[in-house]
């Protein structure tokens, strides 16, 4: 139920903006059209300069945003066994402090594959003609300013 709500936030408030809300209506279908195969579950593209590029993907960007928010918000903590609720006697809360840097670093994270994502749209607009170029993109720390459009 957390985890859902997360996911749906991180959804409406770092993807959909960000990719615009003509494409976020496409990839949210149930079935999104194939052309979306590559901005979704990532893989390799060449840039107009006949350069191989990566593209990690949106699911990955979305799943570190989400995953920050239940850092941030949740009491699950983050284990190499997995995510766990520590509800024992002998549990304690992460340190505030903690849970921050880790929010932070999971954003940042998701921030860099997100801006791959916009890279990919941007460069690719005959296969998009959805997306509308947009000249910056925020986040919580950094401006991204796409070149070349």
């Amino acid at each position: 139920e957390t985890a859902e709500a997360m996911i749906a936030e991180a959804q409406r408030v770092e993807i959909k903006p960000r990719v615009g809300d003509a494409v976020y209506l496409l990839i949210t279908k149930d079935r999104p059209d194939a052309r979306f195969n590559t901005l979704l579950n990532g893989g390799e593209w060449e840039d107009r300069c006949g350069r191989p590029r990566l593209l990690t993907g949106l699911r990955t960007a979305l799943a570190y945003y989400a995953l920050a928010r239940i850092i941030r918000d949740g009491n699950i903590q983050a284990t190499r066994y997995g995510a766990v609720v520590k509800d024992d006697q002998y549990s304690q809360d992460a340190e505030k402090t903690e849970r921050q840097r880790q929010y932070r670093e999971l954003f940042a994270q998701a921030d860099g594959y997100m801006a791959e994502a916009v890279q990919y749209l941007a460069e690719n607009c005959e296969t998009f003609p959805e997306y509308q170029v947009k000249g910056k993109m925020r986040s919580n720390r950094t401006t991204i300013k796409i070149i070349g459009r």
